[in-house]
């Protein structure tokens, strides 16, 4: 698997100092044998964890059993306000993380965490986020192309003759049509919500009646996306399990 170069955000919420040293020592070992840079942050706490969340990170490591809120109860404020980030459960028994579907999780680890079973595991999650992060699309500005990519996007819109490119950055104005867009965002699975969005699933952090959060900004749902956009946003999450 081709990871030259590539950087990885971690967050780690485990209580027990070792236990966090040998895991982050794990990951650690799994980036150097693959090339992978790793940025990580621990916490002690789910509730500093918690504390300012800002979704920056690829995946989450969430032990369960954590003294203050318990890491399935943290999950759930988690998915509130982040519906895609990847999330691990790292628990002793087994039988603790298998209401995960609930929170969205994508697997769980069992303590003592082995380099072995973890490295097999962890290649299955890098995986799936790759397939989706790597997407870059190229788009027409009045100084030229610009690069995007997919996994900084947070939607495309329609003004006027135009494209907005919303990203976690900035907005790119550009030229061209969402249909355009849409079809080089396809392997990212970019969905409508109505004729004037295309919108990354990754940053859906809530759907209301006829209109839906993304990535802080609300966006009107039409009646007849409403069924498909719904279902699609649903689907999207399922894949992560």
């Amino acid at each position: 698997m081709e990871q030259q170069n590539k950087t990885v955000n971690l967050a780690v919420v485990e209580d027990d100092d070792k236990t966090r040293e040998r895991f982050c020592a794990t990951i650690d070992e799994y980036g150097k044998r693959h090339g992978i840079n790793f940025c990580k942050r621990c916490f002690g706490l789910a509730t500093d964890f918690l504390e300012n969340y800002s979704p920056d990170y690829d995946i989450i490591f969430m032990d369960i059993q954590l003294p203050d809120l318990d890491g399935m109860s943290a999950a759930k404020k988690l998915r509130e306000v982040d519906k895609s980030v990847t999330l691990v459960f790292v628990t002793n028994f087994a039988q603790y993380a298998i209401n995960g579907y609930e929170v969205g999780a994508t697997d769980f680890i069992v303590k003592p965490v082995e380099y072995a079973h973890f490295s097999v595991k962890f290649e299955r999650i890098l995986s799936k986020i790759n397939a989706f992060s790597d997407i870059i699309i190229a788009v027409k500005t009045s100084n030229g192309m610009i690069s995007v990519a997919a996994s900084e996007l947070k939607y495309v819109e329609v003004m006027g003759h135009s494209l907005i490119y919303h990203t976690t950055h900035d907005n790119i104005t550009a030229s061209g049509t969402l249909y355009k867009a849409e079809s080089q965002l396809a392997k990212a699975k970019f969905i409508r919500c109505n004729s004037c969005y295309l919108i990354n699933p990754r940053y859906v952090q809530s759907i209301n009646n006829y209109t839906t959060v993304v990535g802080g900004d609300e966006l009107k749902i039409s009646y007849a996306k409403k069924k498909d956009y719904r279902k699609a946003v649903a689907e999207y999450l399922g894949g992560l399990v």
